[in-house]
């Protein structure tokens, strides 16, 4: 054989980890490339899983943490989200409420928060910027996840040797609002992937039938 067969026969054989190897690079850099606090709500997404991980029970409409609040509304001074956005903040206020933007309790069921307030469990007297860093490393492992399910989808729908197996992932991996939500401590994240695994399921099922 050739070096290019060789070559060719190498990325046939271990196209799925290469894409996955792929995948989590380039997450790793939207993960530490995006300031922190910088995701639409992301605060709030993160009160979600840090409330689950610190308080007993699910949190309800109207719970909060003032000095998580105040962790956060510091850290996002800190690192200058207002000079992006606009959006302001103030750690000082004791009698009310600290602002950290949209809170996010009242809106989403617990399923990707629950998945989310592991790290945060287990490195709760961390600095507060790096268990941000943690919820969307969470994230990172469900975009994933998301690649492997998709690739799975197309071998249902093509040949393994079909090139759409490894385009249809690739696109996605190399798709950048796509990896940029798939990184963000967001619950969008849980969502696509849900999604996806409805489509792989749903695609066998009407190949294969129901056992």
């Amino acid at each position: 054989m050739t070096f290019w067969q060789q070559f060719f026969t190498f990325i046939k054989k271990f196209q799925i980890w290469l894409l996955l190897s792929l995948g989590l690079i380039l997450g790793l850099i939207f993960v530490f490339m995006i300031p922190p606090w910088m995701h639409y709500d992301e605060p709030g997404h993160f009160e979600y899983a840090w409330l689950i991980a610190n308080k007993p029970g699910l949190p309800v409409r109207g719970d909060y943490d003032q000095g998580m609040r105040r962790e956060v509304s510091s850290s996002i001074i800190e690192h200058n989200l207002e000079a992006y956005t606009g959006m302001i903040t103030n750690p000082l206020p004791i009698d009310r409420p600290i602002e950290i933007f949209l809170p996010q309790v009242e809106d989403h069921p617990p399923t990707y928060y629950l998945l989310a307030a592991i790290p945060l469990r287990l490195f709760r007297h961390s600095d507060i910027t790096f268990q941000l860093y943690l919820v969307r490393l969470v994230s990172l492992s469900l975009f994933l996840v998301l690649i492997w399910v998709s690739y799975r989808t197309c071998l249902e729908l093509f040949d393994e040797g079909h090139p759409i197996t490894w385009m249809a992932p690739l696109f996605l991996i190399t798709l950048p609002s796509f990896v940029d939500i798939m990184t963000a401590a967001n619950n969008d994240a849980a969502a696509n992937l849900a999604f996806a695994l409805f489509v792989w399921a749903s695609v066998a099922a009407i190949k294969k039938g129901l056992s």
